[in-house]
């Protein structure tokens, strides 16, 4: 929280400090264009990918986890691979169900090991594939250099996968004492990022000008699955045991908050029709909180934003 309040504060002095650096756009009174009159209000959509930081994935999503953290409902558990199949549980149906499709015998399963990780050497069994991401910025210009800008982006179905490995003794021919039968691990998360900051640009001609980004960031994680696949069969982690061979899902959203800070560099180029575009490349450092799990990690964005052209209407812009 002390993050997204210093950032904010940082915003609000940036955007009224002396603008002797700036540039003098009296120079621009014969230039026939929206540019130099910039001023009020623009609305623009985010179209982009969205990268996680993998530790997140290691931390909470690798399968063993459920001996570490817990969930925020108190109907349901993060349980590991060994409690979900039933390892340890003579009577287990679902793993003697798993024995079974696999086409092993009692006593010849050993142990299960899990995604490798380690965050000092950057290794990571478990890894987020980049997501879409797709939003709506809210711009409040009050020059064609400076304005305060709101961001509302959705990061919808970002992955993450691995694998681990069923140790087993069973006689293989040509295999050594231990066999091991590698299988997958999924999860599935929605993101939510709230941002606001303060831009600046610095103009390269009059139809390009580089943007600069700072400020804070809320970041809402909801948790969707965590499963492991056997033989084409799902097994879901974010669940808990009502007997029989039975589980149950969650039955709330699973959705933490955490506050962070992010930083932003990019090119716009103005067309005398049909809007702005702008390339953008961000880095943040969100507090991401999943169930019990909090972390201060770096994630990155990469996204192509069309800025609505104001001949769509006096509703798209409105000039103060």
């Amino acid at each position: 929280m002390r993050n997204a309040i210093f950032f904010s504060a940082m915003c609000l002095a940036l955007a009224w400090s002396p603008e002797g650096g700036a540039q003098d756009w009296d120079d621009w009174d014969d230039y026939d264009a929206y540019v130099p009159e910039r001023k009020g209000v623009e609305f623009a959509l985010n179209f982009g990918v969205y990268q996680g930081h993998h530790k997140a994935a290691n931390e909470f999503f690798s399968g063993i986890s459920g001996a570490f953290y817990e969930l925020t409902d108190p109907t349901a558990n993060l349980m590991t691979i060994e409690e979900r199949l039933g390892v340890n549980n003579v009577n287990s149906l679902v793993w003697s169900q798993i024995m079974s499709s696999i086409g092993l015998e009692a006593g010849e399963f050993e142990y299960i090991e899990y995604p490798i990780y380690s965050d000092a050497l950057r290794l990571y069994g478990m890894r987020y594939t980049p997501g879409t991401l797709m939003g709506l910025q809210t711009l409040l210009f009050f020059n064609p250099e400076s304005a305060f800008v709101l961001h509302i982006d959705a990061i919808n179905g970002l992955k993450s996968e691995g694998a681990w490995n069923m140790v087993t003794n069973e006689i293989v021919q040509g295999a050594g004492s231990e066999n091991r039968r590698t299988y997958g691990i999924f999860s599935e998360e929605d993101r939510f990022q709230l941002s606001l900051g303060y831009r600046t640009a610095a103009y390269i001609v009059d139809e390009a000008s580089w943007t600069f980004e700072i400020g804070g960031t809320m970041l809402a994680t909801q948790l969707k699955r965590n499963y492991v696949r056997i033989m084409n069969q799902n097994y879901q982690l974010l669940a808990a045991p009502i007997g029989n061979g039975q589980f149950t899902n969650p039955t709330s959203s699973l959705t933490s908050t955490g506050f962070g800070f992010y930083a932003a560099v990019g090119a716009e180029l103005f067309f005398e029709e049909g809007g702005n575009l702008m390339l953008t490349a961000r880095v943040s450092r969100d507090r991401v909180i999943m169930g019990t799990y909090e972390d201060n990690l770096i994630q990155g964005a990469l996204y192509l934003t069309w800025v609505i052209p104001p001949q769509l209407g006096d509703f798209v812009r409105a000039s103060f």
